[in-house]
């Protein structure tokens, strides 16, 4: 796994690429956390054009780095999501949990 960081508008981006699983999910969700408790962050979106899997741990991190920033009042979405990975997200009923944008055209500022 791949994670780079980019800022789009007003939201920190953190684009992810290759598998988001339990060997390296650590790194997404240190990433994440990151961004919510070292800087003045109100809005992170995960874009996942170049993610090719996500497990459950993967989705574990997703979860946990949302309710880390809508403790702070921020906001989190996901982008460009891949739909082998959508379907994931579909199967655990996350897609409604989630706020997911098609491309950065669809992004509300």
């Amino acid at each position: 796994m791949e994670i780079k960081f980019r800022d789009f508008r007003k939201h920190k981006v953190i684009e992810v690429a290759g598998d988001v699983d339990l060997y390296n999910v650590s790194e997404l969700k240190q990433a994440i956390f990151d961004l919510v408790e070292n800087t003045d962050t109100e809005s992170i979106i995960i874009d996942m054009k170049d993610t090719s899997y996500l497990d459950s741990s993967g989705i574990g991190a997703l979860v946990a780095g949302q309710k880390k920033i809508k403790l702070k009042g921020g906001k989190f979405a996901l982008l460009n999501i891949k739909d082998e990975v959508l379907n994931v997200l579909k199967l655990a009923t996350l897609d409604q949990f989630f706020t997911i944008y098609e491309n950065e055209q669809s992004v509300i500022s």
